[in-house]
């Protein structure tokens, strides 16, 4: 069983790149691309011509399936901005075009195999399993590190900007067509990655390993946001993902190892998914049935009522004090950006009058830290409460977590 659990959760990590991918498309970029299953399934089959019949280190044969699968974002990014096709027909005229292109990589062959070839992962020196392992986390840092600083950056806050509102991030100045070409770029290069490592993880590429792709990021992504919700934080929203993922190949692969026929993998596959797209009605619904339970016990039990009333009295407490820590560090956030002013060399500034000298990094990291806490509690408490903290009109407070 722990052979299976591992078995899973190597899986869940390869396939996370792909999850991550869509995610990128579907809820950074709000486009619904469905080139998704051409792309992973290209990524595979180059990555196996290139390790079995070029002798290609399996980095480079990655690192170049992951340019291959840019490229049919930018096929389909041009499709809908250049030419105006509509998303989902766009993904589809793309991923049509890849059937043939995917048989034109692997010769007309349905599946190539890599016995006997080097890995990817075998440079480690460890058991397939963990090396697997191994490879996976590591990878999957670099690439959640990456993404998110991208993501911070001017391009990446206009991808996302496009993608929330397209309207008025084209009033902003922002060239929203550019963006969702670089996007739907960046989407596709994970996934065809994916496919790349995934296909070497299995041993062997197919034509149809793209077969449902787009379903399980999807599930990956749903599951992955019930468990670990975000809203506003990126970086924990790439976890979820990577979480839903495992979460996922480890569900599955425990239904195969039970003794589930072939036949009824794509039934599984779209049973796990509708549950995965039915975990935030269910847990909404647990939620409010606990309420419901809990008010009638409390109105027909008094020794539950009392129980209760301790209860609720403990976590408002709990709450004030959380809530007061919150404000003293925002309090002390805003003194010190207050005080903050920027200096060439900081060690050399007069200590005396008061201010803080520090260098434009240090500045833009406690500008950063400041705004990032303030935002957090503005999710939390709302504009009105900023507002009464700050002495300031309710109005400026509302600008503040608009931006």
């Amino acid at each position: 069983m722990a052979a299976t659990f591992l078995s899973g959760l190597n899986q869940g990590l390869f396939w996370a790149v792909l999850a991550i991918g869509v995610y990128v498309s579907f809820r950074l970029l709000d486009f619904a691309d469905l080139t998704c299953e051409g792309s992973f399934t290209m990524g595979g089959m180059i990555a196996a011509v290139l390790i079995t019949e070029s002798a290609y280190d399996p980095i480079v044969a990655c690192i170049i399936a992951l340019l291959a699968g840019a490229a049919a974002g930018l096929v389909t990014g041009v499709l809908n901005t250049a030419f105006k096709i509509p998303p989902i027909l766009a993904g589809i005229l793309t991923l049509t075009a890849l059937t043939s292109v995917n048989l034109l990589i692997s010769g007309s062959k349905a599946s190539i195999g890599f016995l006997g070839q080097k890995l990817f992962y075998q440079w480690l020196g460890l058991s397939a399993n963990n090396a697997q392992l191994v490879a996976g986390l590591m990878l999957l840092a670099i690439l959640v590190a990456i993404i998110y600083w991208f993501f911070g950056t001017e391009m990446g806050s206009a991808i996302r900007a496009t993608g929330m509102n397209e309207r008025m991030s084209r009033a902003q100045g922002i060239n929203t067509s550019a963006m969702k070409i670089v996007g739907l770029m960046l989407s596709n290069a994970l996934i065809a990655l994916s496919g790349a490592l995934v296909a070497q993880r299995d041993g062997n590429a197919t034509l149809t390993m793209g077969q449902g792709a787009i379903v399980i990021g999807l599930a990956s992504v749903i599951i992955g946001e019930t468990l670990i919700p975000s809203r506003r934080n990126f970086a924990l929203a790439l976890l979820g993902v990577i979480v839903g993922s495992v979460i996922y190949r480890i569900i599955y692969v425990i239904v195969i190892y039970a003794g589930l026929a072939t036949e009824y993998v794509k039934l599984l596959t779209a049973v796990i998914v509708v549950i995965a797209l039915c975990l935030p009605m269910i847990k909404s619904g647990c939620a409010k049935l606990y309420k419901k339970t809990d008010n009638y016990l409390s109105a027909k039990y008094p020794k539950y009522a009392a129980y209760a009333e301790r209860r609720d009295a403990k976590s408002a407490r709990r709450k004030a004090a959380l809530r007061a820590k919150r404000e003293a560090e925002l309090q002390s956030l805003a003194d010190a950006f207050e005080r903050a002013k920027i200096a060439d060399d900081p060690k050399t500034m007069p200590t005396d009058d008061g201010a803080v000298y520090m260098t434009k990094m240090q500045y833009r990291l406690l500008q950063a830290k400041y705004l990032r806490k303030k935002e957090k509690y503005v999710e939390k408490y709302g504009s009105k409460a900023l507002a009464a903290l700050e002495g300031a009109p309710a109005e400026d407070a509302e600008e503040v977590s608009n931006a």
